[in-house]
């Protein structure tokens, strides 16, 4: 079956949603994108940004919830509107108004894309300070700047690479866990926090999550055998992976 596109006015000329399935076998997934709507207003921290991560992938073409649905929207970034569900039903027909779900989904988008465009400048800056208070060994100073730096783009899995590693600096290898397993989320293939995750395993003492661990880093990333034996057998010294 051919794609379908639906103009809308609200994305204005360059902004169109292109969807691959009739609306009636879109609408038998809707209750996916309801579910993630619920989780953000949930009031649960980490389920709501979890959400929010998935929900902002979706939307921008970067994620499916489904192999027979397929949403992409050209814009920069957006994230799902909850008003665009309490305006989905019409009494009168019984039918969902396609044009105004969109509308309500999109019509903030660009004021969100420069709000997002302002906390990339903002996290960026504070990366940069992280950065140069790691390399004078000013932990303390480089972990503010990346909480900080995180609080402002929570989607940046390098982020959270970064922030593991000067907790491994720090030796709260404890903490370092949560942040890998963020990463992980946000990139799958991260080799940065599938490292730093056996570091601190290895520090902890938890042979047996180390040996796993490692043996991971080495099937997956052979083309590092060089740079994992070197941090993960090094007592001190090593800076950054």
């Amino acid at each position: 079956m051919s794609n379908r596109a639906l103009s809308n006015p609200a994305l204005k000329d360059h902004k169109t949603v292109e969807l691959n399935e009739e609306w009636n076998n879109f609408m038998k997934r809707i209750g996916e994108v309801s579910n993630l709507v619920k989780d953000m207003a949930s009031g649960d921290k980490e389920r709501a940004e979890a959400a929010k991560i998935v929900a902002d992938k979706f939307l921008e073409g970067k994620m499916i919830l489904e192999d027979d649905i397929k949403m992409v929207v050209k814009e920069d970034r957006t994230v799902i509107n909850e008003n665009a569900f309490k305006t989905m039903g019409n009494k009168d027909t019984g039918e969902v108004d396609k044009d105004a779900w969109m509308a309500e989904v999109s019509k903030d988008a660009e004021k969100r894309a420069l709000d997002r465009k302002i906390r990339l400048e903002k996290a960026d800056t504070l990366k940069t300070q992280a950065v140069k208070a790691f390399r004078r060994e000013d932990y303390d100073r480089a972990l503010s700047c990346y909480n900080k730096a995180i609080e402002q783009v929570k989607d940046n899995a390098l982020l959270y690479c970064d922030r593991a590693l000067t907790k491994i600096k720090l030796g709260n290898y404890q903490k370092v866990f949560s942040d890998c397993e963020w990463a992980l989320r946000i990139n799958e293939n991260s080799f940065k926090a599938r490292l730093y995750r056996a570091k601190a395993h290895k520090e902890l003492e938890n042979s047996d999550e180390y040996e796993e661990c490692r043996r991971e880093l080495e099937e997956k990333f052979p083309q590092h055998d060089e740079l994992i034996k070197y941090f993960l057998d090094a007592k001190d010294g090593y800076d950054d992976a």
